[in-house]
């Protein structure tokens, strides 16, 4: 297991606003593709497209693996508390099914579906496989987790909670007890039921592609991005 983050490989993703697309297999990047368009009479709201693009990959994950929400004994040191094992011919995937801070296990039940198809079956990232057990390293779970939250939080998904947030915000007179940047992350929090550092974290990302989010959210450097990833995932390795 690798123990250097390195920048420039966490840049280039964010380059690319964190697009899953470039952590997936084309076969599967080609099915999503298919699914979207398949479905797109269905969703008549934005916020319905990551959902339902997560079910049906969770689905498939179910049907390829043995998956379990459970309280882990001993949970990873660093990243989400996900541990891939396999057995015979077999994967068996434990979550951690600890529900604090609230809408924690929705975000780790993402990340593993993520994890799964771009480490284990895509094969784009590479987890170390010791003894049955898949080891990623913790450059490894920033970049499945930038992923994730592009997935759970698209552009268009949050423009639509950015441009609510602004009209409610120019509609009332009353006195304010909150900045129109709390109130912008209130909004994000409870549209999505994801902790506030995950959405934070998203809100970091897209201010790399977005010059509306970087006014309101100004662009970290890597630096920095790593270190909020470290304070909220614990990650260890060095940063190169």
């Amino acid at each position: 297991m690798g123990n250097t983050i390195l920048k420039a490989d966490i840049e280039n993703l964010l380059a690319k606003d964190g697009d899953i697309f470039t952590l997936i297999a084309p076969e599967e990047a080609n099915a999503l593709k298919r699914m979207i368009f398949a479905n797109k009479t269905k969703w008549t709201k934005i916020s319905a497209l990551p959902d339902m693009v997560y079910k049906e990959f969770e689905t498939k994950m179910r049907q390829d693996c043995i998956v379990s929400e459970i309280k882990l004994i001993n949970p990873p040191a660093a990243g989400p508390h996900i541990l891939y094992e396999e057995r015979g011919s077999r994967m068996y995937i434990k979550i951690s099914d600890s529900q604090s801070p609230r809408g924690i296990l929705h975000y780790r039940k993402c990340l593993a579906v993520v994890g799964y198809f771009a480490g284990i079956k895509g094969k784009v990232i590479d987890p170390a496989l010791n003894k049955g057990n898949y080891n990623f390293s913790d450059e490894d779970w920033i970049r499945i987790s930038i992923a994730a939250r592009y997935c759970l939080m698209p552009a268009k998904f949050i423009q639509k909670v950015l441009l609510m947030t602004q009209m409610y915000d120019e509609s009332n007179n009353t006195a304010r007890s909150k900045s129109f940047k709390e109130s912008f992350i209130d909004n994000m929090v409870f549209q999505t039921k994801l902790p506030e550092w995950v959405v934070m974290s998203r809100l970091y990302e897209h201010a790399y592609n977005s010059e509306e989010i970087a006014a309101i959210f100004p662009k970290k450097s890597i630096e920095e991005l790593i270190d909020f990833y470290k304070e909220n995932e614990h990650y260890a390795d060095v940063v190169a």
